[in-house]
Protein backbone atom coordinates (compact mmCIF):
# COMPACT_ATOMS: atom_id res chain seq x y z
CA UNK A 1 0.00 0.00 0.00
CA UNK A 2 1.15 3.52 -0.84
CA UNK A 3 1.08 6.61 1.56
CA UNK A 4 -1.50 9.02 0.62
CA UNK A 5 -4.43 9.65 -1.04
CA UNK A 6 -4.82 8.33 -4.89
CA UNK A 7 -4.48 10.92 -6.95
CA UNK A 8 -3.74 11.06 -10.84
CA UNK A 9 -0.59 12.67 -12.22
CA UNK A 10 -0.54 15.31 -15.25
CA UNK A 11 2.63 13.93 -16.39
CA UNK A 12 2.75 10.60 -17.71
CA UNK A 13 4.24 7.67 -16.12
CA UNK A 14 5.78 5.34 -18.87
CA UNK A 15 6.92 1.50 -18.00
CA UNK A 16 7.00 0.41 -21.31
CA UNK A 17 10.87 -0.17 -23.33
CA UNK A 18 11.86 3.35 -25.25
CA UNK A 19 9.71 3.79 -28.74
CA UNK A 20 12.22 3.40 -31.45
CA UNK A 21 11.56 4.24 -35.20
CA UNK A 22 10.73 0.90 -37.17
CA UNK A 23 9.41 -0.21 -34.16
CA UNK A 24 5.33 -1.23 -33.76
CA UNK A 25 3.40 1.74 -32.60
CA UNK A 26 1.70 1.64 -28.99
CA UNK A 27 -0.14 4.95 -28.27
CA UNK A 28 -3.89 6.07 -27.19
CA UNK A 29 -6.20 8.57 -28.45
CA UNK A 30 -8.61 10.53 -26.01
CA UNK A 31 -11.16 12.68 -26.97
CA UNK A 32 -10.16 15.92 -25.03
CA UNK A 33 -9.32 19.35 -25.85
CA UNK A 34 -6.19 19.56 -23.80
CA UNK A 35 -4.33 18.02 -20.76
CA UNK A 36 -6.33 19.47 -17.98
CA UNK A 37 -9.40 17.65 -19.67
CA UNK A 38 -7.92 15.07 -19.89
CA UNK A 39 -6.85 14.58 -16.08
CA UNK A 40 -10.17 15.75 -15.09
CA UNK A 41 -12.22 13.77 -17.05
CA UNK A 42 -9.92 10.65 -17.35
CA UNK A 43 -9.84 7.35 -19.01
CA UNK A 44 -13.20 7.02 -20.15
CA UNK A 45 -12.31 9.84 -22.69
CA UNK A 46 -10.36 6.91 -24.53
CA UNK A 47 -11.57 6.74 -28.40
CA UNK A 48 -8.77 3.95 -29.53
CA UNK A 49 -5.96 1.76 -28.44
CA UNK A 50 -2.55 0.74 -30.13
CA UNK A 51 -0.67 -2.03 -28.95
CA UNK A 52 2.36 -3.66 -31.10
CA UNK A 53 0.83 -1.93 -33.91
CA UNK A 54 -2.79 -3.97 -33.99
CA UNK A 55 -5.72 -1.80 -32.81
CA UNK A 56 -7.16 -3.13 -29.72
CA UNK A 57 -9.51 -0.96 -28.46
CA UNK A 58 -12.16 1.36 -30.58
CA UNK A 59 -14.66 3.15 -28.50
CA UNK A 60 -17.19 5.44 -29.77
Amino acid sequence: TLPGPASFSPVPLVLLPALAAGKPARFAVFDVPDRAALVREGASTCVATVVGGRLVYRGR
